[in-house]
């Protein structure tokens, strides 16, 4: 799953990546370890406790991190780790999330220069729901009326 999302130029450019709370924390490291990168992790709040930093991890100026999470909306919490990369002289061109629910985070993210990457889509799953016949005519509309992109 994670090579077909996290293509081989896209790990060749990248030095490190970097989990945002929670899931990204919970399967970051494990890519991290797969791909042979060091990990990050990017906290919501400045840590009261250690190097007091929002970024803990070995940082050095200049290095490509690749940003990782679960799932992105509109992409604030993507926009938000990366501006903490970005304070701390890493660079953040890209962003790997497991489902992109397509309400504004693509479009969000490229106005700050990240490509995001997505395993599935909202509506992807919609459709193979639909096609299951898990969901009928009607709820698939209703979850398409809410996608944005």
């Amino acid at each position: 799953m994670y090579r077909s999302v996290v293509e081989p130029v896209l790990v060749k450019r990248v030095q490190r990546l970097a989990g945002i709370p929670t899931a990204g924390i919970a399967y970051a490291p494990v890519l991290a370890y797969v791909l042979s990168k060091p990990f990050l992790s990017v906290w919501r709040d400045l840590k009261e406790h250690g190097r007091k930093k929002r970024v803990e991890g070995l940082l050095k100026p200049g290095d490509n991190v690749l940003v990782l999470d679960d799932v992105t909306t509109s992409g604030k919490n993507i926009i938000d780790a990366a501006g903490a990369i970005r304070a701390e002289g890493g660079v953040v061109e890209d962003a790997v999330v497991l489902l992109d629910r397509q309400q504004g985070g693509v479009e969000n993210l490229r106005k700050i220069g990240i490509k995001l990457h997505a395993y599935t889509t909202m509506k992807r799953i919609a459709d193979k729901l639909l096609g299951l016949g898990t969901i009928d005519e009607r709820q698939h509309n209703e979850i398409l009326s809410q996608i944005v992109s």
